[in-house]
């Protein structure tokens, strides 16, 4: 069976790459995620992303489909969140690909359909040649899943905890990622976003994407006065 289509998240913003990571492209994470490519023609490779809200972890999962994309190989990012009620019927078929992603595992703690499926999965998966990350915001023992057995798979390849974002990183982040876009944002309007706005790391860059556009149709640099003119703040 053919996998759904449902694979990028259009939530996310398109420069979600391991060198806009916030970490940095040195990262003891995304060097890992980058060596793994190069390693699984040999053996499976599995990495688990634990972490809370605005850690970035979603961000590693979709930068690691957007690598795989560039390399030519086959991915999907499977949002739990966005497609648990579908059914675990949304994992057929995935075991063709060559890279998968899937996020918001604790979603599924204590679906017995769910794990049992992602149990499944896993072993279908698990072959040379394939790559699977999973991000959760709690590590594997503390998921209270109802399989012990997926609690153990969950285990079995390299595990990292990563911090949430300070308001700093925060603040560096949207310089960083608006500077990628050719965009000029100031310390200080960086600043003035967080304190103004919600600190949520995802709404935060959909209202950098909107200063983006509104500063390309009137041909204006990016300054507080403007940016309150057009968030109406």
């Amino acid at each position: 069976m053919e996998p759904m289509q449902m694979a990028l998240p259009v939530t996310l913003p398109d420069d979600e790459t391991f060198s806009s990571y916030f970490g940095g492209e040195q990262s003891l994470e995304v060097t890992h995620l980058k060596s793994a490519f190069a390693k699984r023609e040999a053996q499976f490779q599995f990495t688990y992303l634990c972490g809370l809200a605005d850690s970035g972890k979603s961000h590693l999962l979709y930068a690691t489909c957007v690598y795989a994309q560039e390399l030519g190989l086959s991915t999907m990012l499977l949002s739990l969140r966005e497609v648990l009620h579908y059914g675990p019927e949304m994992l057929d078929g995935l075991d063709g690909l060559d890279v998968v992603c899937i996020d918001d595992m604790q979603l599924v703690a204590g679906n017995e359909s769910w794990e049992k499926a992602l149990f499944n999965f896993y072993n279908r998966f698990n072959e040379p040649g394939k790559l699977l990350v999973v991000a959760a915001d709690l590590l594997p023992n503390m998921l209270n899943l109802f399989l012990p057995d997926l609690e153990s798979r969950l285990t079995w390849g390299t595990t990292f905890q990563i911090r949430s974002m300070s308001d700093d990183d925060k603040a560096e982040a949207l310089v960083k990622r608006a500077k990628m876009r050719g965009l000029e944002l100031s310390d200080d309007c960086s600043r003035f976003l967080l304190t103004r706005l919600s600190r949520d790391m995802r709404a935060l860059l959909d209202v950098l994407d909107k200063l983006d556009h509104a500063s390309m149709a009137a041909q204006r640099k990016l300054t507080i006065p403007f940016i309150k003119s057009t968030l109406g703040l």
